[in-house]
């Protein structure tokens, strides 16, 4: 019964932070100065034009009574319109939101295969010239700006090596000859399930760099995570105990402090899943990937405020689910934690 009622408590306060956050983004939109009549109608308008584009905007409307308009159509899942392409954004999400899970997720999975192994590893040879240099490669993960990696594996990569491609989602051949069957929006998922192996192929060679930039912050709080929380857990009880019964080495690491040690880690990991999403732009950018992060510094950049108020939203959802999510596995994990 208590399950019940803390997943009824953060239900209601996950609703009561997006609908926060939906006020704020939707009064921001209309206090700072910009003109969305006058972009929606286009280069050199005239006054009558504006004012038609004001009527079918609401913004003739009070105030009160657009923000009751938009969450209207926002429970019906209508996000509203571009001011710039016209175009309805919730078709745009559907275009870009899946590249840029898709890039994260893979970015988030070399996370958890690089840094846990270090970080176990590291909080095992504590001291160790692999602690030391475990540790160098998590801070260097840490503080290196995302750009400056991404140019200097550009630069390796592909203009020194010449073995992975300089950006973009898959090449033009792939496009023309192999193109994927849109399903869920995922390039792997869609070209593996369609049976469609060049475009998998090439969708993954092409995930590599991106990936890997925007994975390495999330690598080096895996690898200082998972090597603190192994150092505390090597020094309980039951680990000497394991080691006095002659169970080997790997299992004790790998099998019995894992489990305990890889909870903080997990946690820290889902919430840069969600940083990593946010911080996307500079890597989709840098490697012209068509996901979120470019799609709403166009929108930035033209002062589309209801593509920002839909991804700021989306974003925020996102956080919440997580955040939501890890908190029932932490307590599904550690029977010690309470779900009061």
């Amino acid at each position: 019964m208590r399950k019940w009622v803390y997943l009824g408590r953060r239900l209601a306060l996950a609703a009561l932070v997006l609908l926060s956050v939906s006020v704020i983004t939707f009064f921001i939109s209309r206090v700072v100065p910009s003109n969305p009549a006058a972009k929606w109608v286009g280069p050199h308008p005239t006054k009558e034009q504006i004012a038609a584009a004001r009527i079918k905007l609401g913004l003739d409307k009070p105030l009160y009574a657009q923000y009751f308009m938009y969450m209207s159509d926002l429970s019906r899942g209508d996000f509203g319109v571009s001011v710039r392409t016209h175009q309805p954004i919730i078709k745009d999400l559907k275009t870009y939101l899946p590249a840029t899970l898709e890039l994260v997720l893979v970015g988030t999975i070399m996370a958890l295969v690089i840094g846990i192994p270090f970080g176990v590893l590291s909080g095992a040879k504590k001291n160790s010239l692999l602690d030391h240099l475990s540790r160098l490669l998590a801070i260097a993960g840490v503080s290196m700006p995302t750009f400056w990696m991404g140019l200097l594996l550009q630069l390796f990569f592909f203009g020194k090596l010449g073995i992975l491609p300089l950006g973009s989602r898959v090449d033009i051949a792939t496009t023309l000859y192999h193109p994927v069957q849109q399903i869920t929006g995922f390039y792997l998922i869609d070209s593996l399930v369609t049976g469609n192996l060049p475009a998998f192929r090439n969708t993954l060679v092409h995930l590599i760099l991106p990936a890997f930039t925007l994975g390495t912050y999330a690598i080096g709080l895996t690898i200082r995570m998972t090597r603190s929380t192994m150092i505390e857990v090597l020094e309980e009880g039951y680990i000497t105990a394991a080691r006095a019964a002659g169970i080997p080495e790997r299992t004790i690491l790998f099998r019995l402090a894992l489990k305990n040690a890889i909870i903080p880690t997990l946690t820290v990991v889902a919430l840069s899943f969600v940083y990593s999403v946010t911080g996307a732009i500079l890597v989709e950018v840098i490697f012209s990937w068509p996901g979120l992060g470019r799609y709403v510094t166009e929108a930035v950049l033209g002062v589309d405020f209801p593509v920002i108020m839909a991804v700021t939203l989306v974003v925020t959802v996102l956080y919440v689910f997580i955040n939501l999510s890890m908190d029932l596995l932490q307590a599904f994990l550690d029977p010690r934690v309470t779900l009061g």
